[in-house]
């Protein structure tokens, strides 16, 4: 039963609002440091790198890998 859905694809579990620059230089440096299997780690360690007004799921485990699987679809590898 595949669906053709890549491993990082988790899009539809993150906020709809988006991300500032901010929150993604801290999530992709944590994820730099913990690994992208270590959601926990990373979500911890960029809750104080968020923006005012922001919900307290903001940095949910389930929104940090749906945010870095955005970032790495929308990032151009080096050739």
């Amino acid at each position: 039963m595949s669906t053709g859905v890549g491993k990082h694809k988790m899009l539809s579990l993150g906020p709809t609002e988006p991300w500032s620059v901010r929150e993604k230089l801290s999530l992709a440096s944590s994820v730099m440091r913990s690994g992208d299997q270590n959601w926990v780690s990373v979500s911890r360690a960029i809750k104080p790198f968020s923006e005012p007004g922001r919900p307290p799921d903001w940095f949910s485990q389930k929104h940090c890998a749906s945010q870095y699987s955005e970032l790495l679809e929308t990032t151009e590898a080096p050739k």
